[in-house]
């Protein structure tokens, strides 16, 4: 673990009794904490002062599974993702516009000591604890994913065929840091060593899928878009964090890697009916909020969601395997494989509905 005291005492010449750290939960890339101080500090790239930050420690791996290298480049990739937000008039707009959605901003990259200081959003669970463990289970479930689906249906819009300029910004430096390679390979193992029978085929269909997807329908996202990068706020709010793969992606992509994690928490669950019915209400309330701005779905979309719907399922295996039995499993990985089928060799074969309010190939998985 980064000893974050002693770097904090370092950085700002503080004792020991001047602050306190707080290891935030969720996080799988990096080592992140908040930072709660006796005295607000300044800093000479903001004008106003700050009680607590939070500090994100990139090591060159997966904090989650240190036997995985990663980039630190992932690191220059979100503290320009968060001047970029800041900085982009017609996301400022969409912010005001949306009070009850938060997204943090950059105080200051520290690139010799590889951390990332951002503004404290405040005490929050993930959307995916708060749809999981009661008493959270609440009334308040519909408003967010309503809110969520109207906010992220109009970020994508602005955020849409961004200049070469802009996505420069935001480059993998190598292989290492571009999840195509990394993603499909894994799925590929995943399916083979299942006995899926045209495991090749579906593994090819995931790394062109991927690699094509700037084509057509191009937007700027989180690419990362999962429940661990949505906070719920006390009052209700949302919070979307964890901005170290944003970059080139298409809206169809994004949801479907979403609704794969919201499906793999009825998984984890064992099927749990009360957990099934928040997650599903959650799914198609942000589903039909996020149609109802948006025009009808191309079958390039339907197919982008499908592959990235079934990537993700099939991957669950590897990086959830101690959170699903072996039934879970099953059920899991026949879900993402059947995904894939439906996404087909072309747009042409996709051979399913896939509209806001209407029919779904995700309706009746994992039952």
């Amino acid at each position: 673990m980064f000893d974050f005291p002693s770097y904090l005492a370092s950085q700002l010449t503080l004792k020991p009794t001047d602050f306190e750290v707080e290891t935030l939960a969720g996080g799988m890339t990096n080592e992140t904490v908040r930072a709660t101080f006796a005295t607000a500090i300044r800093f000479p790239e903001s004008s106003k002062p700050f009680s607590s930050v939070v500090l994100k420690y990139a090591p060159p791996y997966i904090a989650a599974d240190p036997a995985q290298p990663m980039s630190i480049h992932r690191q220059f990739i979100e503290a320009n993702a968060l001047r970029y937000l800041a900085e982009t008039p017609g996301i400022r707009d969409l912010l005001t516009k949306f009070p009850r959605l938060k997204i943090p901003s950059l105080i200051h990259h520290d690139s010799a000591a590889n951390v990332l200081w951002i503004t404290d959003l405040g005490v929050s669970q993930t959307i995916a604890r708060f749809l999981t463990i009661p008493p959270s289970l609440s009334t308040s479930a519909p408003e967010i994913a309503t809110m969520l689906g109207a906010f992220i249906s109009q970020f994508w819009q602005k955020m849409a065929r961004p200049a070469p300029k802009t996505i420069a910004l935001f480059a993998r430096q190598n292989e290492q840091d571009d999840p195509v390679h990394f993603l499909s390979s894994t799925a590929l193992k995943v399916m083979s060593s299942h006995g899926v029978p045209d495991a090749e085929i579906l593994g090819e269909r995931i790394r062109t899928t991927m690699q094509t997807k700037h084509d057509r329908e191009i937007c700027l996202g989180m690419v990362d878009f999962w429940p661990g990068s949505i906070l719920i706020f006390p009052d209700g709010s949302c919070g979307l964090v964890d901005w170290e793969y944003f970059g080139p992606s298409t809206p169809g992509a994004e949801i479907g890697m979403l609704v794969a994690h919201l499906h793999l928490l009825i998984a984890k669950s064992r099927n749990e009916p009360e957990v099934c019915n928040a997650v599903r209400t959650f799914i198609w309330t942000f589903l039909d909020s996020y149609g109802a701005h948006v025009p009808p779905t191309s079958a390039y979309f339907k197919r982008q969601a499908l592959v990235a719907y079934g990537r993700e399922m099939i991957n669950a295996i590897e990086f959830f395997a101690t959170d699903l039995d072996e039934g879970a499993q099953k059920r899991v990985l026949d879900a993402g494989v059947h995904s894939l089928h439906a996404a087909g060799a072309s747009e042409i074969e996709v051979d399913v509905k896939l509209d806001g309010a209407g029919e779904i190939l995700w309706d009746n998985v994992l039952q």
